[in-house]
This record gives C-alpha cells, structure tokens and sequence, in this order.
C-alpha cells in the first residue's frame, strides 16, 4: 500500500505539476503525505507552496452521515503539530506552511487570494470533507486534481460527502477509482 500511496502521488503531481495554483493537503496527520509531495516538487524543481490543514486532534465531531461502522475510530488519528514542523526543518522544506485548524471552521477568506492545482482530502469524516469541498473547489484552476484518500470507502463519510459532491458538480470528472488502496478516488475539474 504504501508503494501504490508513493507512486499515485508521484503521477498526481506529475500531472498537475504545469498548471498555476498551489497544492493543499486537509488531514495530515503524523505528515507523511504532505512531505512526500513536497518531496517530489522539491527533486522536481516544480514551483509550488503547500498548504497542510489539520487541527491534530483527531477524529471528532462524527454527524449522522458518518457510517456507524467509523465510530471505532473517534479520537484516532490523534498527532503532534512539532513533530510535523521538525520534520519541516530537518528536510529544510521551503513553501510549505501549516495551518493549524479544524476544517469545519474553513471560510472563502482564509485562502481569498490563492489558486490551487491540487486539493488533497484526508480527513475521512463528512463534514470537514463537504465544508472543504464546498469553499476550495471554487478554488481550483481547470483541470486541477481533487484527491480523496477514503472516497471510495463504505467505512468513512468522505465518501458520501465525494459522491454528493460530484453529483452535484457537473464540472468535475472522475478520472480515477480504485476499491484496495489510497488515494482511492481522484476527480478533474473540467471547466
């Protein structure tokens, strides 16, 4: 899993790597994602700033949209925000910033004047995913990449908040679905 995880990143920054706009990772966790994009666009000399959004606080604030089956995680995930910033400092990675907040207290202000080419969404719940959703994909340049790690999950709520989304949105595309191994759905804003 981690093999594919490292490979479908490498293809998904490849594939955005010529177009305007930022990349922005919602959930990250321990950072392991995050710096591996950050990774390849430093090896890449691709010209971008990442954003990571995460409160470290792990699961919370499950809603009735959450399949009951994702309960057993409540308070999983939990990480340690300098953990994530001394990795930050011992790779010496530039154009990277942390934005320490719960995604459902996202607004259009926090990211008024940024453009992205990728949005990354880990955050496997519905309502950080669908808040997120709402405000960054107006947001995201023509044939940027919305990337879910669990949208393709009967576990997790970002699943029904993906599937209503693109339901929803007649300007974005699936362009990848896979039923093993994360990122398990990736759509393309077509116009």
């Amino acid at each position: 899993t981690n093999l594919f995880k490292t490979l479908k990143v490498f293809e998904l920054v490849k594939e955005i790597s010529k177009l305007n706009g930022d990349i922005i990772e919602l959930g990250v966790h321990e950072g392991n994602n995050s710096l591996l994009i950050k990774k390849i666009l430093d090896i890449f000399k691709i010209k971008k700033q990442v954003f990571l959004v995460d409160h470290f606080s792990g699961l919370k604030n499950f809603t009735k949209k959450d399949p009951r089956k994702s309960l057993k995680f409540k308070g999983k995930y939990k990480s340690e925000i300098n953990q994530l910033k001394d990795f930050i400092k011992f790779f010496n990675f530039k154009n990277i910033k942390i934005i320490n907040i719960d995604a459902e207290k996202l607004t259009n202000d926090l990211f008024r004047k940024n453009k992205f080419s990728l949005i990354y969404l880990d955050m496997d719940l519905y309502k950080p995913t669908k808040i997120s959703l709402n405000i960054l994909s107006k947001k995201l340049v023509k044939n940027g990449l919305i990337v879910f790690d669990q949208g393709n999950s009967s576990t997790w709520g970002e699943t029904k908040a993906a599937k209503e989304f693109i339901k929803k949105n007649k300007n974005f595309r699936i362009s990848f679905i896979n039923d093993f191994y994360q990122p398990n759905l990736v759509i393309k804003k077509i116009n």
